[in-house]
């Protein structure tokens, strides 16, 4: 669910300071010391890369060099070394950003979440009644993280009533909204699709307005 972040940096107290500030922005982050555990730590799960360039094994400029054989993964490089030449190979070799030291880890991750955003999109991740929906990536969670699913049909109908912040939506208007025009007659499938979200999620999670429509129930 949330976006999945290495830093490869040898002093503990910068990694730590940095991972720390990335955490309490819900990103999901891996340490890694020197290059050795960031060979063994890197995989398509991660979402991007923060690497320092002087490593107790060797340089950092090493490791991006393997990884671009791989993997299009944006990385920032972080290091005190700031001349022309070391910026030079670094985006030759397709860093997306070279940042010098010493930063600000708060300007640090403004810098993160802008090329996450760039890259990625902006994730629209929303709790409603302890279920958290992904509707980028069409993904919704419990409580327990367990993963409950959904069509994207289905996905859209809550994102839809999501939309309108608790207020009632008309059947006709939501029916327009999921299916287009073409369907607006098709009461029963809309009822259909409800009845199938009650079914995997709260029973209480949409409230019908008889008579009008739907609307979200918006308590957690």
């Amino acid at each position: 669910m949330n976006k999945k972040i290495l830093i490869v940096e040898d002093d503990h107290t910068q990694n730590e300071v940095l991972a720390n500030f990335l955490r309490k922005e819900n990103y999901e982050v891996f340490s890694a010391y020197n290059i050795s555990e960031a060979k063994a730590a890197i995989n398509d799960t991660f979402h991007l890369v923060v690497l320092d360039l002087m490593l107790p094994d060797g340089s950092g400029l090493g490791f991006l060099k393997e990884l671009r054989k791989s993997s299009n993964i944006p990385v920032i490089v972080l290091t005190a070394l700031n001349d022309e030449f070391t910026q030079i190979q670094s985006f030759d070799l397709k860093a997306d950003e070279y940042v010098d030291k010493p930063v600000s880890p708060v300007v640090m991750v403004k810098r993160i979440s802008a090329l996450i955003e760039r890259v990625y999109g902006n994730d629209e991740i929303i709790t409603i009644h302890g279920y958290q929906f992904d509707f980028n990536n069409l993904l919704v969670y419990k409580e327990d993280q367990s993963a409950v699913s959904l069509t994207a049909r289905e996905m859209n109908i809550i994102h839809c009533l999501f939309d309108n912040k608790g207020l009632t939506v008309p059947r006709r208007r939501l029916m327009e909204l999921v299916w287009g025009y073409e369907y607006t007659d098709e009461d029963r499938l809309l009822d259909s699709h409800i009845k199938n979200l009650r079914h995997k999620l709260d029973n209480e999670l949409i409230i019908t307005i008889k008579g009008v429509g739907y609307r979200l129930n918006m308590e957690n």
